[in-house]
């Protein structure tokens, strides 16, 4: 029998900061993505996908049939399509008149699919214009795109590399790159339960995902991407449909500094979300579980969180708490 789809309407706030590093270069000089008119920080939900998938396929994946294969890898030397990465997991490419199989064997074998779906374009072969077309799962997980939740000064750092241009040239490299000294970083997300009938996610992914989160921001170990850590991490999970609506407009830094382009640490801010446990408060009917994954150096108003959370559940049994 195969295992029960995900059941609620979740929402996930998820908060962690970085310290002099970049922590999502643009394509073009890789430097940290800024809207001009609040000098706040743009995190890609892509970068964040990117932290949950290595987090898996380096420290959950076993084996091929564990059903944790990652489908969306980085690009390495051998640049593939979707179809080709297909080929190169089921060791046939996806065929024309076989597009709900392809479906379902991505779905066993893929759980980043079962996240966040794919979309897979199947060639047609000559002739059988009517049949083919692609695979298109829509992920059940989908996240906003992130943001800092304060103006960010970023520093250009000019030196040099490590090696020569060419061959006996006299010198070494110059390089120039870009970091912030420190940003605290918010994300929202949304499980639709209904999708997740289509891609097949279960609550064990749910599971999985709230994990690679925390775990999988905590031990990123590129040079741009160290020294991120991960502070708060909250889910919401309701039933019959009802969500809030964007956390992050529901979140205020309180600190006392002329600029907050100056904030450098935890030390520097309160992190006040009354309005966020409001907004949830008033959907308490279908309130059905929490989860909190908190650090103790994050400085929360209110300062009780598991008190407050513990107040919103119909029974404690519903609230998991995790400190750190």
């Amino acid at each position: 029998m195969a295992e029960a789809t995900y059941p609620y309407r979740s929402e996930i706030l998820f908060l962690y900061d970085v310290f002099r590093c970049n922590p999502n270069g643009d394509p073009f000089e890789n430097r940290p993505r800024q809207d001009p008119e609040t000098g706040r920080i743009d995190v890609t939900d892509v970068r964040l996908k990117r932290t949950i998938r290595d987090y898996i396929l380096r420290y959950k994946s076993r084996s091929k049939d564990d059903g944790l294969e990652i489908f969306v890898r980085v690009a390495d030397e051998e640049a593939l399509t979707a179809a080709q990465r297909y080929e190169r997991i089921f060791g046939e490419p996806p065929k024309p008149d076989k597009v709900e199989e392809a479906k379902r064997r991505l779905i066993q074998r893929c759980v980043d699919v079962r996240m966040f779906g794919a979309l897979v374009p199947v060639p047609k072969k000559p002739g059988e214009e009517e049949k083919g077309g692609g695979i298109q799962l829509t992920g059940a997980v989908q996240f906003n795109p992130g943001q800092s939740l304060h103006a960010v000064e970023i520093i250009e750092i000019a030196g040099t590399g490590g090696f020569a241009s060419k061959e006996k040239a006299k010198q070494k490299t110059f390089r120039r790159e870009f970091i912030v000294p420190y940003a605290l970083i918010g994300f929202y997300r949304v499980i639709n339960e209904n999708l997740a009938r289509e891609t097949g996610l279960t609550e064990k992914d749910v599971e999985l995902l709230m994990e690679a989160l925390w775990q999988g921001t905590l031990t990123l170990h590129s040079r741009s991407k160290a020294f991120h850590h991960p502070r708060l991490l909250l889910r919401f999970d309701f039933t019959n449909e009802v969500q809030c609506g964007y956390f992050l407009d529901r979140i205020e830094l309180e600190h006392s500094l002329e600029d907050e382009r100056h904030i450098r640490s935890p030390k520097d801010y309160k992190v006040k979300i009354d309005s966020v446990l409001e907004a949830v408060r008033r959907r308490k009917e279908n309130l059905a579980r929490v989860e909190c994954w908190v650090d103790s150096g994050l400085k929360l108003l209110p300062s009780s969180l598991k008190e407050e959370l513990e107040k919103l559940v119909k029974d404690k049994a519903n609230l998991v708490f995790k400190s750190f």
